[in-house]
C-alpha cells in the first residue's frame, strides 16, 4: 500500500517540476532580452549626450571664429 501511496505522489510532483522547470526557462529568456533592450535604451542615451555635447562645442568653435 505504501508503494502505491508513493507512486501517486511521483505522478503528482513530477508534472510540477516540468512546469517549474519550463517557467524558469521562460522567465530566464524574457529577463535577457529585457536586459538587452535596457542596454540597448542606455547605450543610446549615452550617444545622444556625446553627440549633444560635440554640438555645442562645435557651436562654441563657430562663435569663435566668427568673432575673429
Amino acid at each position: 500500500m505504501e508503494m502505491k501511496n508513493i507512486e501517486d505522489l511521483k505522478e503528482m510532483i513530477i508534472p510540477v517540476l516540468v512546469i517549474l522547470l519550463i517557467w524558469f526557462i521562460i522567465r530566464r529568456v524574457f529577463q535577457g532580452i529585457s536586459d538587452k533592450i535596457n542596454n540597448a535604451e542606455q547605450h543610446r542615451d549615452d550617444l545622444l549626450n556625446v553627440l549633444e555635447e560635440i554640438r555645442d562645442e562645435l557651436k562654441d568653435l563657430n562663435k569663435k571664429n566668427l568673432n575673429n
